[in-house]
């Protein structure tokens, strides 16, 4: 997988972790593992995490 490739890949799942974000925000779903709010904070973390590495393949060699 190129480097384009693998930045689409994880954009994709950015988007698709804030679809999940809002639909907890909408839903008010809760599990007995965690709180909505806690859920919702896990997911950004996940979210950063991939635009960290985003980032780093974004760069430019060198």
């Amino acid at each position: 997988m190129t480097p384009e490739e693998r930045i689409q890949r994880h954009e994709e799942t950015i988007e698709r972790l804030r679809a999940d974000i809002e639909w907890l925000h909408q839903t008010g779903f809760w599990t007995e593992a965690a709180t909505n709010e806690e859920l919702i904070r896990e997911i950004e973390g996940v979210a950063s995490l991939y635009l960290s590495i985003i980032k780093e393949l974004s760069r430019p060699p060198g």
